[in-house]
């Protein structure tokens, strides 16, 4: 899983912050990049 893929995804409603820990928990993203994810969309 792509990191600027679920970044996008992300952003236009389709992954919520729910999947952002999933991806976390399997390993797709690390616990910093999901925070960033965050913080830029709710900026």
């Amino acid at each position: 899983m792509n990191k600027l893929l679920i970044k996008r995804y992300y952003q236009k409603g389709l992954y919520t912050d729910a999947n952002l820990e999933t991806f976390v928990k399997a390993g797709f993203i690390t616990e910093a990049e999901m925070q960033e994810i965050k913080e830029e969309h709710h900026g």
